[in-house]
């Protein structure tokens, strides 16, 4: 199991971070959208509040595999992980889905996954390093 390095953890949790998911449909086509709501609850956990998501929604049930592109300045890691499970209650649901609705954001789900390689893409000697 993936341990989130706690830079990378602090960029994820960042609200003035920028935030990509890329999602890869049934025919392969890859699809991103800016997601700022992606966080790291734990060590071990990236999630991601569904609101508007149509498409990557469809993506994720068809297609396990995604990538979070996280990026603040000169600072970037791109996070390959997989989906373990699609909430619409509990206590990180509730949680995340009171922190929406003060944005004024409508959340019907939330995406759970699970870390399953990281790199470093900052704009530095390390551009393109596995670092977990």
């Amino acid at each position: 199991m993936i341990t989130i390095p706690d830079n990378v953890a602090t960029l994820l949790n960042d609200d003035g971070a920028s935030k990509v998911l890329t999602t890869v449909a049934e025919d392969g086509v890859p699809h991103s959208i800016v997601v700022g709501s992606i966080m790291a609850p734990d060590s071990q956990t990236i999630c991601a509040a569904e609101i508007l998501m149509k498409k990557t929604a469809k993506n994720l049930e068809t297609n396990k595999n995604i990538a979070v592109l996280c990026l603040k300045g000169t600072e970037s890691y791109l996070v390959n992980a997989t989906v373990v499970e699609r909430q619409t209650e509990g206590e990180l649901f509730e949680s995340v889905a009171a922190q929406m609705k003060k944005a004024g954001l409508p959340m019907s789900a939330l995406w759970i996954f699970k870390p399953t390689a990281i790199f470093d893409q900052s704009a530095a000697e390390n551009a393109g390093t596995q670092i977990a």
